[in-house]
């Protein structure tokens, strides 16, 4: 069974190892604008480093202004 896990969905926990959302990375960003921001305050990518290219997608989308979707 394929399990569809919607990374973007606002509220969505992307590092399972620190328990950090990607709300907690928008949040993050509004101050501080780079993946390392989080591994500094969360250590997201210290443990697993797996929620790291994802992280990194939602920065450049963000950076870019199409995420979070409008409305999210």
């Amino acid at each position: 069974m394929l399990c569809m896990w919607d990374y973007r969905k606002v509220g969505t926990r992307i590092c399972v190892c620190f328990d950090v959302s990607n709300t907690d990375a928008l949040q993050t960003w509004q101050e501080t604008p780079s993946v390392g921001e989080l591994t500094r305050r969360y250590s997201c990518g210290n443990n697993c480093g797996m929620c790291i290219p994802y992280f990194a997608e939602l920065l450049a989308e963000w950076q870019r202004g199409t995420w979070p979707a409008t409305g999210a």
